[in-house]
């Protein structure tokens, strides 16, 4: 009776994990500084890649994790830097890393259609590293923060398991010492492989 009820158990878990889908999409990211990134690296960044996985805890509601990467990078010309008593002068470059990690909620419009627009919701962290290269000197500040991510998307499905994903988000970031606030914008492209 025990092997039964067992065997039971099993089957109906088995049946519940085959009824509910998961996805992972990876995206290239284009990124648009605001706030302090745009004060010391600005212009649109092409070096950006995201990675998510979602599970569907109803037909139209996942949850899941987020990584990204996003670089920005400005090239200043000749300046002049002055930190304390020492002034540095010469050829300067300013990068700035971002790292988002979040846990997300989406809210999928149109479970079931092969195009299924969503909203979404990501809290955690970003660490940043912002770095100015003068010359053979470089003065960097990095740290870590808690963030907000807001993103609206749509998913195309090409077949019962694979998906063309495009997004918009806003990775907010609360003030790090010395770094300031790192928060930007992105737009995604990229493909999602349903399982």
């Amino acid at each position: 009776m025990r092997i039964r009820i067992f065997l039971l158990v099993i089957s109906l878990v088995s049946l519940q994990g085959f009824s509910q889908k998961s996805y992972l999409s990876l995206n290239y990211s284009i990124g648009f500084p605001s706030g302090d990134i745009k004060d010391f690296a600005d212009g649109t960044s092409g070096r950006g890649a995201a990675l998510d996985y979602a599970y569907f805890v109803k037909e139209n509601i996942s949850v899941g994790i987020s990584a990204s990467w996003q670089s920005f990078y400005e090239d200043r010309g000749y300046q002049s830097f002055t930190d304390g008593t020492a002034t540095l002068t010469g050829k300067q470059f300013n990068y700035v890393n971002t790292l988002p990690i979040y846990l997300n909620a989406n809210y999928f419009f149109k479970a079931g259609t092969s195009v299924k627009p969503y909203v979404g919701l990501g809290i955690g962290t970003i660490y940043a590293s912002k770095r100015s290269d003068i010359g053979i000197f470089e003065i960097a500040d990095d740290g870590w923060a808690f963030g907000v991510k807001p993103e609206v998307g749509l998913q195309y499905m090409v077949s019962s398991n694979f998906a063309l994903n495009a997004a918009y988000r806003y990775n907010f970031a609360s003030d790090i010492d010395e770094v300031g606030n790192m928060s930007y914008s992105s737009l995604l492209i990229g493909v999602a492989w349903y399982y």
